[in-house]
């Protein structure tokens, strides 16, 4: 991805309307199997048709997390999408504490077509995210936060500049139609307490809007990488490659990012069900623990907030979503794209 002015503008002056989905993913990959997989996914679902990836925030702050994501969207046919990440970069690629999950960002960064090369040539995230909620129509991105929320509590807190006359908090407020994040309603989360506890609780509970989960029991119960690392050609294809290079061979894992960006483009599609009834909405403590909020009089949801905030939980078998999922990320530029499949049709 070329980062000039002119491209810049022209990415962010395109105000045709449009029907399909806006989304904006917010991520920390880093080396976990399932980031990846979801860009992927999400860059195969706008081939498709089915929605239209806007924009990409990194919330670590890895140099080759950047050109990482290019890398994956270039191998799509999509290489202008805009990148961000916070500054300033450092040289990470694996957290210390999951050293038996393997680098793939080095290998995505040199083995693999991109041009944006280091973190340091990517966009701010809070400029990013101003020049495209601004440029947007009303009440038209998703954003799916599948890592921490450093990004978005920054967006937050600003004001206005050269790029809006609207603070942070009045663009999203305006513009997202639904946030949904990869972080448990009820408990504790790696998302949400991991990075710092401070940011999830101050988005998650200002939020105002439309706001969904997808709990670690929907993604820690999809389990898909056989025919990933082993159908996939590792030198062409990015998602083989960085697969086979995190679990290895023929091994499978959990991806919650991945079914996460699944319900950001698709919806409750044939898949998912809303967990509680209308009217819930999720607190979360000084230490990020969640708690899902009914009117304790009633013993029902909160009718206040008109069934805003909710959480899905699988309507069909978690390994026939599993299948599908994987059947869908081995698909590769050029292939026949499936018309007549019957779900996530937008």
């Amino acid at each position: 991805m070329k980062i000039s002015v002119l491209l810049i503008l022209a990415v962010f002056s395109n105000l045709a309307p449009a029907r399909k989905k806006r989304l904006i993913i917010d991520t920390d990959m880093l080396n976990f199997d399932d980031d990846p997989l979801a860009i992927g996914l999400a860059n195969i679902l706008q081939s498709w048709g089915e929605v239209e990836l806007i924009g990409m925030m990194s919330s670590v702050n890895s140099r080759y997390a950047p050109p990482a994501f290019d890398a994956i969207n270039t191998y799509y046919g999509h290489p202008d999408i805009p990148l961000a990440i916070q500054k300033p970069v450092d040289n990470r690629t694996q957290w210390p504490e999951y050293l038996q999950y393997g680098d793939y960002l080095t290998g995505l960064t040199y083995n693999f077509p991109q041009d944006i090369r280091d973190g340091m040539n990517a966009l701010d995230p809070v400029t990013s995210y101003r020049y495209l909620l601004s440029t947007s129509a009303d009440n038209s991105i998703t954003i799916a936060v599948i890592g921490f929320f450093g990004n978005i509590f920054r967006l937050l807190q600003s004001g206005p500049d050269q790029i809006s006359p609207r603070t942070g908090v009045e663009l999203l407020s305006s513009k997202v139609r639904e946030l949904v994040v990869q972080a448990n309603e009820v408990g504790y989360s790696y998302n949400t307490g991991t990075h710092d506890a401070a940011f999830a609780r101050v988005v998650l509970n200002w939020w105002p809007g439309r706001l969904t989960f997808v709990s670690d029991d929907v993604g820690g119960r999809t389990i898909i990488g056989s025919r990933v690392t082993t159908e996939l050609d590792t030198v062409t294809n990015p998602l083989g490659y960085a697969l086979r290079a995190n679990i290895g061979y023929g091994a499978a894992h959990e991806v919650w990012d991945a079914a996460t960006v699944y319900y950001a483009v698709c919806g409750l599609d044939d898949v998912f069900a809303w967990k509680y009834v209308p009217g819930g909405r999720v607190s979360l403590n000084e230490s990020a623990f969640a708690s899902w909020e009914k009117d304790v009089a009633s013993g029902v949801a909160n009718s206040t907030n008109k069934g805003l905030q909710n959480s899905v939980e699988f309507s069909i078998p978690n390994a026939t979503f599993a299948a599908r999922l994987e059947n869908t990320l081995l698909w590769e530029p050029g292939q026949h794209i499936p018309e007549c499949r019957t779900w996530c049709r937008n």
